[in-house]
């Protein structure tokens, strides 16, 4: 799976397009399984055509039309999951948890100076955090954070995924931009690798919430995309989101 995800992210175009589609609409299915509990339904199916429709239009480089489709969709999922199941605030959050994330990723890759090597940053770093905070978690232990969250998750494997995260942070950014700048990016994995292990633990409380251990067993022993992209989501959020915050102070500034 690994190689695949690497290759695509080295390819880019419409490689790195189709994956974050795919990767989208698989989320999609796991997210309307766990809150309207069935494998298929009505909603399910809005959010699948809107999410397919949507990175289509961002993968063109269409973005505004891309955002309408995600909101459209969900708009249209929120009433049938509502009329079906009484789970239309929840079919509706799927657009902002799973959509803007991935569109957001093909805008990080495919349209920005610095694409393939902030995207190489972003997953070897949210990498690294879920592997630190497996080791810390594992053989540290120590204090848990929230037992309704999550009665296994410490605050150990908290730093180990920002330690881990800072770490290789440094590295690939030393080796993908400038190595007079290792110190900044420390720091800059060190952010991305707190968002990662965050968005692992607002997974595990939305998981708890539907009394779910996995939400699917998508990828054998690891259990669904969403158990093993939610670090992904919210490492994507805080990196994009920084980016547009710098892109709009140099324009008022300039």
């Amino acid at each position: 799976m690994i190689p695949l995800v690497i290759g695509a992210i080295f390819l880019g175009g419409p490689a790195f397009a189709a994956m974050i589609a795919f990767a989208c609409i698989v989320m999609l299915f796991e997210w309307s399984r766990m809150v309207e509990r069935k494998a298929f339904s009505y909603a399910f199916y809005a959010l699948a055509l809107g999410g397919a429709v949507s990175m289509f239009f961002a993968a063109s480089g269409n973005y505004l039309m891309s955002f309408v489709i995600a909101g459209g969709s969900s708009l249209i999922a929120a009433f049938l999951a509502r009329k079906n199941s009484g789970s239309g605030i929840w079919s509706a959050f799927a657009a902002i948890y799973i959509m803007l994330p991935c569109i957001a990723l093909i805008w990080l890759r495919l349209d920005l100076p610095h694409g393939l090597a902030l995207t190489v940053v972003l997953f070897t770093v949210v990498w690294a955090a879920d592997t630190g905070a497996f080791v810390f978690g594992k053989f540290i232990g120590g204090p848990k954070i929230s037992h309704a969250l999550s009665p296994t998750k410490t605050w150990a494997g908290i730093c180990g995924g920002i330690i881990f995260g800072s770490i290789i942070g440094a590295i690939a950014g030393i080796v993908m931009f400038d190595k007079s700048e290792a110190l900044s990016y420390f720091l800059v994995g060190g952010g991305l690798g707190a968002a990662s292990v965050i968005g692992d633990l607002v997974e595990s409380g939305f998981k708890r919430n539907f009394s779910l251990k996995d939400i699917s067993g998508f990828i054998p022993g690891h259990g669904g995309a969403l158990d093993r992209l939610d670090g992904m989501i919210f490492a994507t959020a805080a990196m994009t989101g920084t980016i547009l915050l710098y892109m709009l102070i140099e324009k008022l500034q300039g």
